[in-house]
């Protein structure tokens, strides 16, 4: 019963992200920069050469924040190691930390488990 749960709820979870992948595939860009002939070096450079005139409130201030105070073309890249640099890197410390615990509590469990079956025999 145990292995039906986990499969069914594996499934579910698949189910749900082909769903969401699927209807995002139809939505909506909210700006589309195929347009933009300026090059990245210029951009670089002097960020107000680009032209964010027909984004949206949120991709406009994104774009401009991102050539102005990050230097970055990448709006990924300036917010994640740039904006929220020290929230990155505690995110991983915590990573780091959860897994090197499952891994001494699997251990220690599994060592366990070797002398029990030693000493019954």
């Amino acid at each position: 019963m145990k292995q039906f749960l986990i499969w069914f709820s594996l499934g579910c979870i698949l189910l749900c992200g082909v769903y969401g992948m699927v209807n995002m595939g139809g939505l909506e860009r909210t700006y589309e920069p195929a347009d933009v002939t300026v090059p990245v070096y210029e951009l670089q450079q002097n960020p107000d050469a680009f032209d964010d005139t027909n984004a949206d409130g949120a991709a406009a201030a994104i774009v401009q924040q991102d050539l102005a105070k990050a230097h970055s073309v990448n709006a990924v890249t300036a917010i994640v190691f740039d904006f929220r640099g020290y929230d990155t890197m505690g995110e991983a410390f915590i990573l780091i930390t959860a897994v090197a615990g499952s891994a001494v509590i699997l251990a220690g469990t599994k060592k366990k488990e070797e002398k029990e079956g030693k000493q019954d025999e």
